[in-house]
């Protein structure tokens, strides 16, 4: 898929990078593998996720997308957000307390699940749809914005 925008593009390698990540954190879940450091980088990517990625998509791109007609996508991943969030933020507690919790495997594993499929979702219907939506000026905007979020 190629990305003609700025933002579009940006959101397109932290997705990569998010995929990657997850990936992995899934791979050694389902092998039983309880590595803390990558529970911990999984942790902190995930809370600039929720905090700073999720907000943006929030206020600055749904809000355009439901103005140019397509509110349904903004809706459904704004829904996936709130449960994404919710499981996130009780992962991210755990990973700060103890890596032995017998909830932290099942709830990595379902985040894992969760985050992937809404990743793929977002590449494969919010970026293609942004990046039509999009004028120059409108993306110029944008990336000054995320970048000082």
């Amino acid at each position: 898929m190629e990305l003609n925008r700025q933002i579009t593009r940006r959101l397109h390698e932290e997705h990569e990078a998010t995929l990657a990540l997850w990936s992995r954190l899934e791979a050694s879940l389902a092998a039983n593998k309880m590595d803390g450091a990558l529970l911990k980088r999984a942790a902190a990517s995930l809370a600039d996720e929720l905090d700073r990625h999720f907000a943006f998509e929030e206020d600055e791109l749904f809000p355009r997308l439901a103005a140019a007609g397509e509110a349904d996508i903004g809706e459904l991943l704004a829904d996936e957000h709130a449960a994404i969030r919710e499981a996130g933020r009780e992962f991210m507690s755990l990973v700060k307390g103890r890596a032995d919790e017998p909830r932290l495997r099942p709830l990595g594993l379902e985040l894992a699940e969760r985050l992937i499929a809404h990743v793929q979702k977002e590449e494969m219907s919010l970026l293609p749809s942004l990046d039509d939506l999009l004028d120059e000026a409108a993306d110029g905007e944008l990336m000054q914005t995320y970048a000082f979020a």
